[in-house]
Order: structure tokens, then sequence, then C-alpha cells
């Protein structure tokens, strides 16, 4: 989306009065400049005449900005047709008009000097209220996001743990200052479970139901018995906050202890195995769809088997759907191939090279979570 574009949003979901507040300002403007114009003019005109190109300036003026601040680009012809038009008509209702003389010229002045002050003046009071309103509105929105923003920071932070024979990973950056993506790892009577989630879209509204998945997801693996129960309870949350356009996906893995892990993807990418052993990096996926878009949805759970040296690695599509100068997707298996070459690495390393790898094939435009886990000898 372009900027011209993001503008129109914006202007679309002003308040009503502050839209009144410009508009007005704008018909005040150029009222105004269209009797600074008809001033020095040498010809006579009367006080209809006046008023009526002002208010065919002024209100056409409001036409053209409604115009270009909502990014109706056909309603600039139909405007300025109908502008001309009118001016048009305005000089034929006014009738035949005469040079005036130097007496009748300053009198003409002094009249449209009066009310253009007055409309300029109106004018730079209705922009003032107009720029302190929105200035207002748009810091202490901003402060909001902020305070998100640090919010999602305090929940989503860095982790590095070693739990048994397992060591874990992750980490997750926003692509904007409130992120969708949330990893977690949690204990639990002898367990570990680790998850990856990524809500539909991002900023303030996809940080709410992440925080939201944290809670429900925190305290549901404190008690849980199957995996499946963690998805089917997070189904029932999230399902009536979802829609076709806004869903969460989620991947799951966890073990206690032995070589067989279990794990469920739920419209997720699938789980990187890199098999120490053979060089080699293979996909787990299954068939769960995405949470949230069905009611009384059923998982399937999977089982894998990681040996000493096995690495996992669980991301997101902010790292698959990067985009480089000539609109080419880095994809999943140029991703794949990153991540052989430094697979051997340590976990932070490992992270740092495809954080870094995928920056320098694009731009970040989506939120990027990676969730690491290898298995000690």
């Amino acid at each position: 989306m372009n900027s011209w574009a993001r503008n129109a949003q914006t202007w679309k979901m002003m308040p009503r009065s502050s839209s009144i507040l410009f508009f007005a300002g704008v018909f005040c403007l150029f009222a105004s400049l269209v009797l600074i114009g008809s001033g020095i003019n040498f010809q006579s005109q009367s006080r209809l005449e006046m008023i009526g190109a002002a208010l065919i300036g002024g209100g056409f003026a409001i036409a053209w900005a409604y115009a270009g601040t909502r990014r109706i680009i056909w309603l600039f012809f139909v405007v300025g047709l109908l502008q001309f038009a009118a001016f048009n008509i305005l000089a034929v209702l006014s009738g035949p008009h005469h040079t005036l003389g130097a007496q009748e010229l300053e009198q003409k002045l002094r009249r449209n000097g009066h009310v253009e002050i007055v409309l300029i003046v109106v004018a730079y009071i209705l922009f003032i209220v107009f720029f302190n309103r929105e200035g207002a509105r748009f810091f202490r929105t901003q402060t909001e996001v902020r305070l998100a923003g640090e919010i999602h920071r305090t929940l989503v932070p860095a982790r590095h743990d070693t739990i048994g024979k397992m060591e874990l990973f992750g980490s997750s950056v926003p692509s904007s200052e409130v992120g969708g993506d949330l990893f977690d790892i949690v204990r639990s009577n002898g367990s570990w479970h680790a998850y990856v989630a990524d809500v539909s879209g991002h900023g303030v509204a996809a940080g709410i139901l992440m925080s939201m998945i944290k809670s429900t997801a925190s305290m549901q693996l404190t008690k849980l018995k199957k995996p499946a129960d963690l998805l089917t309870d997070l189904n029932d949350v999230m399902q009536p906050f979802t829609s076709p356009a806004n869903y969460l996906t989620f991947a799951y893995v966890g073990g206690n202890g032995d070589e067989d892990l279990s794990f469920a993807l739920a419209g997720h990418l699938p789980i990187l195995h890199y098999r120490s052993q053979t060089k080699t990096i293979i996909e787990h996926s299954d068939s769960n769809v995405p949470i949230g878009l069905f009611k009384n949805q059923t998982f399937g759970i999977s089982k894998l088997s990681v040996l000493p040296g096995d690495l996992l690695a669980v991301i997101t599509d902010g790292f698959t759907e990067v985009f480089d100068s000539k609109e080419r997707e880095i994809g999943m298996d140029e991703f794949k191939s990153m991540l052989l070459r430094c697979a051997e690495n340590t976990l932070p390393e490992i992270y740092r090279e495809l954080r870094s790898g995928a920056m320098k094939f694009g731009k970040q435009t989506d939120d990027q979570t990676m969730l690491l886990i290898r298995r000690l000898p």
C-alpha cells in the first residue's frame, strides 16, 4: 500500500468533528483566495456576485480536498468540470461588467478586503483547532501503541533454556511497534512444552489476541494431559474473536526426556528437522487447520524422533515471506539452505545468521519468530 492509500485510510478513520473542522477551514481559506483574485480585477462586481464566487470557490475546494484525502481519483475530473461550469453560470447571471474608476475600485477593494480578512482569520482558527485536536489524538494513540509494544516485549522476551538433554532458544522481532507473533517455553510435571503462535495481521489488535493466547496456553500447559487439549482449548477461547481473515496458526513441540517428541501444527509452517548424522533437513507437517476458524474443531498429534545433535527449527512466515528488490520471495527452500549452512553452530549463532540472511535478502514486512530445539549429546 503506497503512502497516498495509507493517508486516505487515515482520513477515513478520522472523527467526523475533526473532518468538519478541516473542511470548514479549507472553505474559508479558498473562498478568501477567490476574493483576492477578483479584487485585482478592475471589472465591476456586485455583492451577490462576490458572495457567489466565494461560495463556489470555497465549496468546490471542499470537494477537491475530499477527493484528495479519500483518494477518489475519478472525482477530480467531475469536480473540475462542475467548477468550470459553475463559474461560467455565475458570469452569465451576473450580467455585463464595466471597468471601475479609481473610487469604485477602492470601494471594491475595501469591501472584499474586509471579507477576506474575516475568512482568513476564521480559517486560521479552524486549522489551529483541527491540528491541536488531531495532534493530541495522534500522540495519545502513539503513546498507547508504544505502551502496547512494551507489553509485547515483556510478554515475549528472548529465551535460552536447557531442560534435561534438550537446549531451547527462541526470539521474536515484530515488524511494527506491536507484534502478533508469540513463542513460549513451559515446564510442567517433569515435561517441557514449547510453542510458536502467529496471529494473522499485526498491530494492536493482533497484540491483544497474542496476550490472550499466552495467558490461556500458560494456564492449560500446567495441567496438560495431552497436547491436543491445548489446541482444542485455544480454539474454544479464540473462536469468538476470530474470522476467516483473522485466525491463529500454531506450532507445538513437547517432550519428557525421551527421544520421541510430540508435535502438532495448526495451519503453521512445517517444522524443519536437521539430522546431524546425515547432514540433511526434513520437514514435519500435519493436516490440522488454523485455530479459531471452526467451532468444536479437533486436532491431531504426531510424533518425531530426535537423536543427539539433531536440531528442530520452528519459524513463522515472516522469515519465508521476505521479498528482494525484484519481488522474488526467499521461500522455504532458500531458508532451508541457509539453515543447513549454520546448523552446527550454537543456537544463538544460528538465530543471528538466519535473521541476518533474511534481512540481507529483503526488508522485513511481517513479524519474525523462531524457536530452535537441539538434543544435546
